[in-house]
């Protein structure tokens, strides 16, 4: 290689490393900083649905599918708006129900607006399958959806933050524990939303109370009552609680809460029972955004 060549490059080198130290740019120590995760956007195919076109598809099972849905959005629309699903299959037609709002977040490949989503599942069999999804009734003329092979989230076990007993409910050599709630001591757990929070809960019987009893069981936050249940159960005939077996459990009811997103202190309370206590066990499971 010739030495003016030589020189070139080692010149070419050295202005690279002058340029690259001119660009370097220091931010005073003092400055705060974070890190921002940015969200990029995802597109996603939809078919559209119509009352008079229907969607048309078949599943080879056994498996679980999820419909996602999403009411397409007009300008004169104020607030949550209602519509209805219908899944047919084998002749057989299950409605499914729901409530949206618009989304700030999704658009359509011509700029129209849709609702926030939802969704159900649909339990496919062995074999293939042939389904139809209509809509049944909304205030618009189209809903757009989209399908998806999932399976539903599972409840996991959580615990309360108030103090509590725990009853030990054993049938069939399975153990379930379950805490001690009454009247004037209801049980309060946190939740960070949004999730499904599930209480199941079994009155006890003592020697005073017979046959079916009612109880309410209800889901207070910050003071007001956001959701309440009326029961009427029974005497558990399979099983006992291991450490107080002088109480009977009742056969057990599931109270549901759907909470919104953001962190909540719940308090669940029983009234309107003759029984001197109860007892519940908390689950929850994670809902989508529903953007």
């Amino acid at each position: 290689m010739k030495k003016t060549g030589l020189y070139f490059i080692v010149y070419i080198l050295l202005l690279g490393i002058v340029f690259a130290q001119a660009q370097t740019l220091d931010v005073s120590k003092a400055s705060p900083r974070t890190v921002i995760s940015v969200v990029k956007r995802v597109d996603q195919d939809y078919y559209l649905l119509t009352k008079e076109r229907p969607v048309e598809f078949s599943v080879s099972g056994p498996t679980i599918i999820r419909v996602y849905s999403r009411l397409l959005w007009h300008d004169d629309f104020v607030g949550k708006q209602p519509y209805k699903l219908i899944i047919s299959e084998s002749g057989i037609d299950k409605i499914s129900s729901f409530q949206t709002e618009k989304s700030n977040s999704s658009i359509g490949s011509k700029k129209e607006s849709f609702g926030k989503w939802r969704s159900f599942y649909i339990d496919v069999p062995s074999g293939t399958v042939n389904y139809k999804l209509t809509m049944l009734e909304a205030k618009s003329d189209t809903v757009a959806v989209r399908f998806s092979f999932e399976k539903p989230l599972d409840y996991k076990k959580i615990a309360p933050v108030s103090p509590y007993n725990e009853l030990q409910y054993v049938e069939n050599e399975k153990t379930t524990n379950y805490y001690q709630i009454t009247s004037a001591e209801p049980i309060k757990v946190r939740v960070d939303g949004p999730v499904m929070l599930k209480a199941t809960s079994r009155l006890n019987y003592d020697n005073t109370l017979e046959g079916k009893q009612n109880f309410t069981v209800s889901a207070i936050v910050s003071g007001k009552e956001w959701l309440n249940k009326a029961f009427r159960v029974a005497k558990s005939q399979s099983g006992q609680y291991k450490n107080m077996p002088d109480i009977i459990p009742s056969n057990p009811v599931d109270f549901f809460v759907n909470v919104p997103p953001g962190s909540y202190i719940i308090e669940l309370n029983i009234k309107g029972t003759l029984a001197k206590n109860a007892c519940m066990s908390l689950y929850s499971k994670p809902l989508g955004t529903y953007e």
